[in-house]
């Protein structure tokens, strides 16, 4: 009687080629995460095109010390840019409104 050893490896090569062929990560060209060691923030590293912080659900970056809740001083930014913007608006509305008379 003959061995099945050759016909068992080649069943094994068999079944294993689909698990061979799948994209292995590459660093020198798939996205992948780097955590700066000085400050333990995260960014997204995507090699030839950028990088940018890696941000946590809730929109803040990832990192250690970063809290959820608004500075003041980032509230006041936040609601004077809006109101600048909206009385740019307001003054395109006028003036496009008087162009149309």
């Amino acid at each position: 009687m003959r061995p099945l050893t050759p016909l068992v490896l080649v069943a094994a090569l068999g079944a294993a080629a689909p698990a061979l062929a799948q994209d292995v990560p590459d660093a020198t060209r798939d996205p992948f995460v780097w955590s700066d060691p000085d400050t333990g923030c995260s960014y997204l590293v995507a090699p030839g095109t950028g990088i940018t912080p890696r941000l946590r659900a809730e929109g803040i970056p990832d990192c250690p010390d970063a809290d959820v809740r608004l500075t003041e001083s980032f509230e006041r930014t936040l609601r004077e840019g809006g109101e600048a913007l909206g009385g740019a608006l307001r003054s395109l509305g006028d003036r496009l409104e008087s162009e149309a008379q």
